[in-house]
């Protein structure tokens, strides 16, 4: 497809959705490769890769999605293309939550729930919704209902394993900038001195941001349940917001081990699937921040859902964003605003190509608030010519 003018996700809808269809499916598949691949608890991390979904209805309405596609994502636009699409072609797009169901239905019968099926069911689910944000002319966040916040509160993310004065350094300007909360990379490996190495990092960023800013930190599932109670333990004097993803995601036991055994509130949820394995979380009180990243969970439908366990367990919702393409964040940034018991929103500070893929920048914090964009739909513009330019052939 030759590059053509910029398309705007934002657009005037004249007409009511009625009688809409869904006509037409079209998937971009990215990848931006990074010449220093970045370092955190599950290893290095060397290029930025995305599904994007655009559906157009029969009158031209067009929305925008995106799966999350950590590896191979060209597995997930099969699965949109292949598997998914014919659920959707002909459809009511007002249809949305059962069309979520039906899509759910298609292989849970064969045990295929999670993965590649739920990520390709969020790209799929947030273009939806921007559709019948863009039908009534509001925000996405609106059209959702909920909370309706035009303002943000984020937390800086993050501070990423370094030599232990380059990672005070930057903790110490985040604090300069108006940054009321920043998050840091514990989960060290043997090689650079395991948990006690944790430990100091933790104490050094501290003493650079001070007292009263807000400090989490991010293990990405490195430790074991032991490891995870004996270093918070030593580090609980630093006043840590909370610890995120200490262990592997499905060892709900070593969680609720964890949650029980110290005093920092656990988060986690980026790597979970659905709601099903929020609830089993929830039930068992071992997670105190929940992050769901829109682009996996099943997009708004299953966030809102979501959302309403969260407010019934009395815990604290905070989007994931992490290394997605610019669709994401910005969806996850309308979810921040609609959701119930909202704690902050995850803004990456990180030279990711893949966000910047709008004809305007993203929106950036200032004194760690983000304004909601007005628009209706997802409220800002795709430039295709930048699709293009990391679409892979």
């Amino acid at each position: 497809m030759p590059p053509g003018p910029p398309d705007r996700i934002r657009r005037s809808a004249s007409s009511s959705l009625s009688a809409v269809k869904i006509a037409k499916l079209d998937t971009w598949v990215l990848e931006a490769r990074i010449g220093r691949p970045i370092q955190f608890g599950v290893g290095p991390y060397g290029a930025f890769t995305a599904t994007l979904v655009e559906l157009t209805t029969d009158d031209g309405l067009t929305g925008w999605g995106e799966c999350i596609a950590r590896r191979a994502p060209r597995v997930t636009d099969v699965v949109v293309r292949d598997l998914l699409w014919p659920v959707l072609e002909g459809r009511d797009p007002h249809d949305v939550e059962g069309l979520w169901d039906e899509m759910f239905t298609r292989l849970r019968a064969w045990g295929h729930y999670r993965g590649f099926v739920q990520e390709a069911m969020s790209g799929i689910d947030q273009a939806l919704w921007d559709i019948l944000a863009q039908a009534q002319g509001i925000p996405l966040a609106k059209a959702l209902g909920g909370a309706g916040r035009s303002r943000i509160p984020v937390y800086a993310s993050k501070v990423y394993t370094a030599p232990l004065a380059d990672m005070t350094r930057e903790a110490e300007l985040y604090a300069k900038k108006g940054h009321r909360a920043i998050k840091i990379q514990l989960g060290r490996s043997a090689e650079f001195g395991g948990p006690r190495a944790d430990m100091e990092v933790v104490r050094v960023c501290r003493e650079a941001v001070g007292p009263d800013i807000e400090m989490g930190a991010d293990v990405n599932s490195a430790y074991d349940a032991a490891t995870a109670i004996r270093v918070c333990h030593a580090v609980a004097k630093h006043d840590l917001a909370f610890l995120e993803e200490p262990v592997y995601p499905d060892d709900i036991d070593g969680y609720e081990l964890i949650r029980r055994s110290q005093p920092i509130p656990l988060a986690g949820g980026e790597s979970e699937f659905g709601i099903f394995g929020f609830r089993e979380l929830l039930a068992r009180r071992a997670m105190d921040i929940v992050q769901p990243d829109v682009a996996r969970i099943g997009g708004f439908t299953a966030a809102k859902r979501l959302g309403a366990l969260v407010h019934a367990h009395n815990v604290k919702y905070a989007p994931h964003t992490g290394f997605s393409c610019g669709v994401a964040h910005l969806a996850s940034l309308h979810l921040a605003a609609y959701c119930p018991s909202l704690y902050r929103y995850e803004y990456m500070f990180i030279d990711n190509p893949l966000r910047e893929i709008f004809t305007e920048p993203f929106p950036e914090p200032k004194d760690g608030i983000i304004d909601m964009p007005s628009g209706p739909g997802l409220g800002m513009t795709i430039d295709r010519a930048k699709l293009e330019r990391y679409r892979l052939r």
